[in-house]
């Protein structure tokens, strides 16, 4: 249930700060997008009740013995979670009743103040982080890491769900794929910078289920990247060059979907615990089951997993590479949305067998 939480927290706030940025945009830079008011408004009003899941398993987990409205209160006002909770909750009751009275689709200085008021909620939402506790700095890396991979996410949830145009403009492109680039770069150097302190032993960490869905998490991302390199270079190439009949929109909202992935899988990680020392954690804990399932190893006491390639790596890997080349030629030859977008799932299952497949003790 937390779980879900999390990712419709990621989920709401991405299609905010997306629509936003481009109703910030002018309308000639930018597809025909139209989300109804009182969506918008039911969006914001969705974020701090979703936000609120991390304080309630806390709360579950703390208020057996003390009864847990006390527990709740006092974590609110005397944890940094709760603290970080209702900074959420008053930035967001201001930008409900900005959005409520004023027309941010029509009035970009609107839409432009209403991206402040985000930046401010995600920056709430990394001091409430786990990163926030364990470094001084952390509440930047995380919250940076949060609005780079929402706004990439949530602009290509808004194209691809809530655009009247078949095809973006060239227009639109000029802007967005740089802007996506940098996205992409925040999202790399603040994870880098991320796992630094939460992930010191990152090949380790795959024994336990934080590593296992941090794995996923970037096996994804590599996905999305190669779907960032389609719409990006070669959609953009082919619009160019005249060619009305592909449809770019649902391969942006393929994009956009597995970025969700993205978050599923965070969302994941936010209910584990971070393996800052494997060996401690295993203690405490048993390996992740689907690395035990994987693998079939046995850690022990003394975990050093070591990556080896093998013949059955290699076969995954190519595999992996096969099926994004059938991804590229089904897009290329017009192929129905749902076997391209399975043969890209399968793609990243296979690349991440080709992980599994090479690590070993």
């Amino acid at each position: 249930m937390f779980i879900v939480a999390k990712a419709m927290l990621y989920l709401c706030f991405s299609i905010l700060i997306g629509t936003c940025i481009l109703y910030s945009v002018p309308k000639t830079k930018r597809p025909e997008v139209h989300i109804q008011k009182r969506w918008l408004l039911f969006l914001i009003a969705l974020v701090p009740v979703f936000g609120i899941g991390e304080l309630m398993r806390l709360t579950l987990h703390l208020g057996e013995g003390i009864g847990y409205w006390l527990t709740f209160q006092n974590i609110v006002f005397s944890f940094e979670i709760g603290k970080g909770w209702l900074f959420l909750t008053g930035i967001s009751v201001l930008l409900f009743f900005m959005v409520m009275f004023n027309d941010v689709g029509e009035e970009r200085f609107f839409a432009g103040l209403s991206l402040v008021l985000l930046t401010g909620m995600a920056l709430s939402i990394g001091y409430a982080s786990h990163a926030a506790s364990l470094n001084s700095l952390g509440i930047f890396a995380h919250s940076l890491h949060f609005l780079a991979v929402t706004a990439w996410s949530g602009t290509l949830l808004a194209v691809g769900f809530f655009s009247k145009d078949k095809i973006p403009g060239l227009s639109f492109y000029k802007w967005f794929t740089p802007f996506a680039l940098v996205c992409l770069f925040i999202v790399i150097g603040a994870g880098i910078w991320l796992m630094s302190y939460i992930v010191p032993e990152y090949v380790n960490g795959y024994l336990l289920n934080y590593g296992q869905a941090l794995l996923i998490k970037h096996i994804l991302l590599f996905v999305v990247i190669f779907y960032s390199l389609i719409n990006g270079v070669w959609l953009k190439k082919k619009l160019k060059d005249g060619d009305s009949s592909l449809s770019l929109k649902k391969w942006i909202r393929a994009e956009g979907i597995l970025l969700f992935f993205v978050f599923a899988a965070t969302a994941v990680m936010s209910q584990q615990t971070p393996p800052h020392d494997i060996a401690e954690t295993l203690k405490m804990e048993k390996p992740s089951p689907l690395f035990s399932f994987i693998t079939g190893l046995n850690p022990g006491d003394n975990p050093m997993l070591r990556i080896e390639i093998s013949l059955m790596s290699l076969g995954w890997l190519f595999a992996c590479m096969i099926l994004l080349t059938g991804v590229f030629i089904g897009i290329k030859r017009k192929i129905e949305f749902l076997p391209v977008f399975g043969g890209s799932i399968l793609a990243a299952c296979s690349l991440y067998l080709a992980v599994m497949s090479s690590l070993f003790l």
